[in-house]
């Protein structure tokens, strides 16, 4: 049995779950009833518990889940009904641009307008700009505290003999670039040639009363307790002089919050990336002029996307039952035919709206039907079509979730009384675990 976990680690193990894996009580109640009454109907088998069999059985069932998710997906809230990826639309890109992160099942939200009135910006640091290739402390060690997050850091280093001011700026920010606490440093250039440190925060915005992001101060402390092996005294009071010659304290900007409005009310933020109604993902590129209004479409893109992502999911399913290595089981057969009658009652109408099926089975989207669906105002007869057929294949999907080992294998022990169905927990135990690890 471990060689059969081995191989659902590493098929399935790295998928994370939807939120379709996640169940309340009444589901996992409805779910079980359906076990139930799957079980009652169904003879006592002596299952074929071979490696092989249980691997097809788990490529079943993990696939026969990943359908359903998608068809639910793409259903209504009620359950009902097709919907299908939904895009947002900026009317001034270039300033604001929108994402819709909404449940495509959920009613469309209504637009609305976004004036942006001023950006979220970091705090910067810029320290003097000296002479490159002169010094402006003597040779030494040296070290500063720099808080940021509501810690401190301690940053500790030694100016050499053959040391300039520009090797000085450039080891201070590879120091402070790789300690990765959320500051860029750079050295910058004036017209002069002078030369000067610049840190940057990566967070933007201000919380509460403090007026900065970070700020820098040097390394007094010298209780004989705290002091560092390799620091005396002077040395520590230097580290003053050396904040104070490269103006590593200096702020040349404070950090601010965005402010913006959303419909004429008023509100701020400490970043340029927002969320609205756990719907809509926000950036400020830059602030407007006039209004710019967010709104929502559904465009032939999207739909290709959502149908493709159907497809797939039927495709990956129906892949299994095709595959030459599986006919070795005798449930296979009865598989194959299940997936051939739900074609044949659909295949017609598939391909009037966009879907081939080629000889082998598989389905694939013709995106130029959908397009000119979506041009002719007629895409309203695609949904009805691949709604009708997502309910089916859905079906079949939860069925096969709910027994897999139906499938393969299996020598009948005994026959159920059919005037007196009885339920037989224990004839769950050859495919429960395979059912249920993906319950939460």
């Amino acid at each position: 049995i471990s060689r059969v976990y081995r191989y659902y680690l590493a098929q399935y193990g790295h998928k994370t779950n939807s939120k379709y894996d996640t169940h309340t009580k009444a589901q996992l109640k409805n779910t079980y009833g359906r076990v139930l009454k799957s079980n009652s109907q169904t003879p006592t088998y002596k299952a074929d518990m071979s490696e092989a069999a249980q691997k097809y059985a788990i490529d079943l069932k993990e696939n026969a889940r990943e359908l359903s998710n998608i068809a639910k997906e793409l259903s209504g809230s009620d359950g009902h009904g097709m919907v299908f990826k939904k895009s947002a639309v900026s009317s001034n890109p270039q300033s604001v641009t929108a994402e819709y992160i909404g449940d495509s099942s959920s009613p469309d939200s209504s637009s609305f307008e976004i004036d942006v009135k001023q950006l979220a910006t970091s705090q910067i640091n810029t320290g003097n700009f000296l002479q490159p290739n002169n010094r402006a402390v003597e040779p030494g060690d040296y070290s500063f505290d720099l808080n940021i997050n509501n810690l401190t850091y301690e940053f500790q280093f030694t100016v050499d003999e053959e040391e300039s001011n520009s090797d000085i700026q450039n080891k201070l920010a590879r120091l402070i670039n790789r300690s990765n606490i959320g500051l860029a440093a750079n050295v910058n250039e004036d017209s002069l040639g002078n030369t000067a440190l610049s840190i940057v925060s990566d967070m933007t915005g201000i919380s509460g009363i403090k007026p900065t992001i970070f700020n820098i101060s040097p390394n007094n402390d010298i209780q004989t307790n705290n002091l560092v092996e390799g620091f005396d005294e002077p040395t520590m009071k230097n580290n003053t002089n050396f904040i104070n010659a490269f103006g590593l304290d200096r702020v040349s900007q404070y950090p601010s919050n965005a402010i913006f409005s959303i419909n004429g009310e008023e509100r701020s933020s400490a970043s340029n990336d927002i969320t609205i109604n756990k719907a809509f993902a926000i950036n400020f590129n830059s602030t407007t002029e006039e209004p710019v209004t967010i709104s929502l479409r559904e465009d032939t893109d999207s739909i290709t996307e959502s149908i493709g992502e159907l497809v797939s999911g039927y495709n990956r399913l129906f892949s299994i039952a095709a595959d030459k290595e599986n006919d070795k089981f005798e449930g296979n057969a009865k598989l194959k035919k299940e997936f051939s009658r739900i074609m044949k009652d659909y295949q017609p109408q598939l391909e009037k709206n966009g879907l081939t099926v080629d000889s082998s089975g598989t389905i694939e989207v013709n995106k130029a039907v959908i397009q000119k669906a979506a041009s002719d105002g007629t895409l309203s007869d695609v949904f009805n079509a691949l709604d009708s057929f997502k309910k089916s294949i859905q079906r079949k999907a939860d069925d096969i979730s709910i027994n897999p080992m139906n499938y393969v294998n299996n020598k009948i022990v005994a026959y159920k009384n059919p005037h007196k169905p009885v339920n037989d927990p224990y004839n769950l135990s050859a495919y429960s675990g395979m059912m249920f690890n993906g319950y939460i």
